[in-house]
């Protein structure tokens, strides 16, 4: 571990050996808050008309989206993913962080490094793209969401809804800052994200920045109206038609 922890510093230090780069790893550290973001497979298709979009056979539960900064994207032009970085983690990452819409996954997850992971490198828990993503795996399991929605009875279901209360019960441990995102399908609340705002120290209850909805296919679950968790099916796009 102390030799693979000496390699990624290695590998940061060169890559910042310039004053841009430095600056744009310096201006990364301010950020305050890290938004964990999952997703669930049964509705995210969905959103997706025009563009591909298929739930991978090994997934059974809801997936990773990233884990991102907030408020900061791409702060090291320089510092691309390798295969090599993640070799180890790639089964792991292929069941709960995998692509829905893109066909190759290594490209969705040098995606997600070049956006995000360059600017959690500042944090010792994510100054390599190896222990970024490694612990992001590790949050998935700390956060399981399949785990406590079920242990409250919330079950994937074409008939049967669900309030805004009984899932924010269901998650009472990531305290009242988790922001749950619903579709809006024939004036019915369909979740299909759950984002958990951490702090530095990964520790919940963080207050991230306000978002910008207003170009989003998605948007805050109110308790307004009953909301719907939509099983898995061969067809995704329209998995309760």
């Amino acid at each position: 571990m102390a030799l693979y922890s000496g390699i990624c510093l290695a590998v940061l230090y060169g890559l910042i050996a310039t004053t841009a780069a430095q600056a744009d790893m310096k201006d990364s550290c301010h950020w305050k808050c890290l938004e964990f973001a999952q997703l669930w497979p049964g509705s995210f298709c969905m959103t997706f008309l025009k563009i591909p979009c298929r739930i991978p056979k090994q997934v059974d539960g809801w997936t990773i989206h990233g884990l991102w900064p907030d408020g900061k994207t791409g702060c090291n032009r320089t510092w691309k993913l390798t295969q090599k970085d993640i070799d180890d983690l790639q089964v792991d990452l292929r069941h709960y962080w995998p692509s829905l819409v893109k066909k190759d996954a290594f490209k969705f997850w040098q995606d997600e490094w070049y956006k995000h992971g360059t600017c959690g490198a500042c944090a010792d828990s994510m100054s390599c793209p190896h222990k970024y993503f490694s612990l992001v795996l590790e949050l998935r399991t700390k956060f399981s969401i399949d785990t406590s929605l079920s242990a409250a009875g919330i079950k994937p279901s074409c008939n049967n809804s669900y309030t805004y209360e009984h899932f924010h019960s269901a998650l009472f441990y990531l305290h009242t800052h988790i922001n749950l995102q619903c579709y809006i399908y024939k004036k019915q609340q369909i979740l299909m994200q759950i984002k958990i705002p951490l702090s530095k120290d990964l520790s919940v209850g963080c207050h991230p920045h306000e978002e910008n909805f207003s170009k989003s296919y998605y948007e805050p679950c109110t308790n307004k109206s009953k909301i719907y968790l939509y099983p898995f099916t061969p067809h995704p796009r329209h998995p309760c038609s």
